[in-house]
C-alpha cells in the first residue's frame, strides 16, 4: 500500500471509530437487509447511525438527546431513555440557560426515502416523540404547536414533543 493510500485508509478507520464512540453505531444492515435511522437532521454526506448515544434533534446544539440507551431499534420502531440537554433561548439562544431533563424517546413509522442521494438499504423514522417523565422545559405545553410537524402532546401521561413528517435531506 502506498503512503497516500495508507494515510487515507487510516483516516477512514479512525473516522469510523470516532463516529462509533461518539454517536452510536454506524448503520449496518440486519439480516433482512434494512437498517433504521432517525430521519430528523440527516443531510447529504451524513453516515446513518443506529442507536445514537447523542443526537442533536434541533439540527444544531440547542437541543441534544444525550447519554441515550436504547431498549429496541428496528422495523417496529425505537425506544430509548436518556437526557435532554436543551437551551432555553431567553433572552436569546446564545445567552440562554441549559436545561437538562430525563427523557423517554420513541421513534416509529420507518420510511424508505424517495430523495436522490439517500443511502440504499436505510429506512428513516418519520415520527419521533421526546417525553419528559420528571420536568419538562417551559416551552413544552401539550395541546400547542411550535411549527408545522412539531406538536406538544402528552405521551403516557408525560408532556412531550412529537415531530412528524421527518425526512432526510440527502441531496
Amino acid at each position: 500500500m502506498t503512503a497516500p493510500l495508507r494515510t487515507g485508509f487510516v483516516s477512514a478507520v479512525v473516522g469510523a471509530a470516532v463516529t462509533l464512540a461518539t454517536a452510536g453505531q454506524v448503520a449496518a444492515a440486519p439480516a433482512d437487509g434494512t437498517a433504521y435511522a432517525i430521519g430528523k437532521c440527516f443531510a447529504a454526506g451524513d453516515v446513518p447511525v443506529v442507536q445514537p448515544s447523542r443526537f442533536a434533534y434541533n439540527c444544531d446544539e440547542t437541543g441534544v438527546m444525550q447519554d441515550m440507551t436504547w431498549s429496541s431499534w428496528g422495523a417496529d420502531g425505537a425506544r430509548g431513555t436518556g437526557f435532554d440537554n436543551a437551551v432555553e433561548c431567553q433572552p436569546n439562544c446564545a445567552q440562554g440557560t441549559r436545561l437538562v431533563n430525563p427523557i423517554v424517546v420513541h421513534a416509529w413509522n420507518p420510511r424508505t426515502p424517495t430523495m436522490p442521494g439517500c443511502p440504499p438499504g436505510v429506512q428513516f423514522f418519520a415520527d419521533m416523540s421526546i417525553a419528559y417523565p420528571k420536568a419538562a422545559p417551559p416551552w413544552i405545553k401539550p395541546g400547542t404547536t411550535w411549527d408545522t410537524g412539531t406538536d406538544f402532546v402528552t405521551v403516557d401521561g408525560m408532556p412531550a414533543v412529537h415531530y412528524s413528517g421527518l425526512t432526510p435531506r440527502c441531496s
